[in-house]
């Protein structure tokens, strides 16, 4: 079975671990392709992939998930910066980043297709906070990422305390407990 080369050795044994395969990441891309028929008979089906057919035409399809080439991400990280360094300067249009409110946009539209970066993500955020901003642009993150983003929004919520007092005898009248 052919599988698209835009999917990772990684991306492949995460896809079958979520599905219910342990795959053996000491095995190199090549010798999972060649087992990947084996793979497939233990494979758990769900709402996203639902059969066989689905996971096949999954994995000979180029991958979902977004992969710039080098020179594309420091072009993209370069033009994410620029806008964070604009915002962080109040968004002021001075000649170190820059002359007028078309510059931002067109880098933030040329950007955006990146979301699964950090800075890209900020970058939007930023733009969009900005008095000068002419669309309000969302960032398109894969779906891989926003779970994982909501996974860790969910971790770092914070805890709240609750507090109990108690009253006791006159030798020892108040206690506090935090549980």
């Amino acid at each position: 079975m052919l599988v698209d080369k835009s999917h990772s050795k990684k991306d492949i044994v995460s896809l079958f671990k979520k599905h219910g395969v342990i795959i053996d990441d000491k095995l190199s891309k090549g010798n999972i392709i060649k087992n990947i028929e084996l793979y497939i008979k233990d494979f758990k089906y769900d709402d996203k992939i639902q059969n066989e057919t689905a996971l096949k035409d999954y994995l000979k399809n180029k991958s979902p998930k977004q992969r710039p080439t080098t020179s594309q991400k420091s072009d993209i990280m370069f033009k994410a910066k620029k806008i964070i360094k604009w915002a962080n300067n109040d968004y002021i249009f001075d000649g170190a980043t820059y002359m007028n409110n078309e510059d931002p946009y067109n880098d933030i539209m040329s950007i955006y297709l990146w979301g699964d970066l950090p800075s890209v993500r900020r970058a939007c955020r930023l733009y969009n906070n900005s008095q000068h901003s002419k669309n309000h642009v969302n960032p398109i993150i894969s779906s891989e990422v926003e779970e994982e983003l909501q996974n860790n929004k969910f971790i770092k919520q914070q805890v709240m305390y609750k507090l109990t007092i108690k009253r006791f005898s006159k030798d020892n009248p108040v206690i506090l407990d935090f549980d």
